[in-house]
């Protein structure tokens, strides 16, 4: 159906607003990154503050193409992948933080952290949280045909990895008293870090399955199942531990036994 004039005159009138607030962010965010090269050594603190007005962005123009589907029946692509394209600077400016090793000592992460000392646990918690949301509602607008619906493993898979960095696993150890101040935020953030690797391996296995038949995909999943298997260990969470254990081997075992089809189709067709 075609639109009208009046119809589109009405939602750029609409979205204004939405496109004058972005571009406040962007300027504040033009602002940041000038600060942040004039005190390089407190950079880490900057990037959190870049990461939360990239978040607002995000909003908008998830909020833009709402609108241009309630009020012209168009989904638009362009705020959307607008969107998608700031949460990869959200992960670029995360990693820098914590970086983006999987397979590190858990222990490690204290060095990374001890960059951000002055950021506590609650705002580390709600900023993790902020992400997840933003990509789960993005994942959720571009809806399951879309194009990007598999490189979104990818994002989940960093947003994992960036969860499990964020988490200073000494400290929960430490402390362990209810009554500790932060011991909520710590606990939700180790919960949350879990739920994140379970859910990017199982999307891993799932693309394999389903797309790809990469076996990278498979070794990705495998990595993300043992990093979950080393914090069940470190908490004493044996019967976790042993599930993922056999999980992982369960994988390893079907990743060979995929390769070895492979090498016999490829040499009987040769």
């Amino acid at each position: 159906m075609a639109i009208s004039k009046a119809e589109k005159a009405a939602y750029n009138d609409y979205v204004k607003e939405y496109k004058n607030e972005i571009d406040i962010v962007q300027k504040k965010i033009k602002d940041i990154e000038i600060n942040k090269k004039k005190m390089p050594n407190i950079a880490n603190y900057y990037n959190f503050e870049i990461v939360l007005e990239l978040i607002k962005s995000i909003l908008l123009y998830i909020d833009m193409s709402e609108a241009s589907l309630e009020m012209l029946h168009i989904k638009n692509e362009g705020y959307l992948n607008n969107a998608r394209k700031e949460i990869y600077n959200i992960l670029r400016l995360m990693e820098e933080i914590v970086g983006n090793d999987i397979d590190r000592q858990l222990k490690e992460n204290e060095e990374h952290l001890e960059k951000i000392s002055n950021i506590d646990p609650p705002k580390i918690l709600s900023i993790i949280q902020s992400i997840r949301k933003v990509n789960s509602l993005l994942i959720e607008k571009f809806g399951e045909g879309s194009k990007w619906k598999w490189s979104f493993v990818d994002v989940q898979g960093r947003i994992a990895v960036i969860s499990k960095n964020f988490v200073n696993f000494s400290d929960i150890q430490k402390y362990r008293d209810p009554r500790s101040e932060f011991y909520q935020e710590r606990q939700e953030l180790l919960k949350l870090c879990k739920e994140s690797l379970n859910t990017a391996a199982k999307e891993y296995k799932h693309r394999y399955e389903v797309s790809t038949k990469v076996p990278g995909d498979i070794i990705k999943s495998i990595e993300l199942l043992s990093v979950l298997r080393k914090i069940n260990i470190l908490f004493g969470e044996s019967n976790e531990a042993n599930k993922l254990k056999n999980t992982i081997e369960a994988l390893k075992a079907r990743m060979e036994s995929e390769e070895k089809k492979k090498e016999k189709k490829k040499k009987k067709e040769k």
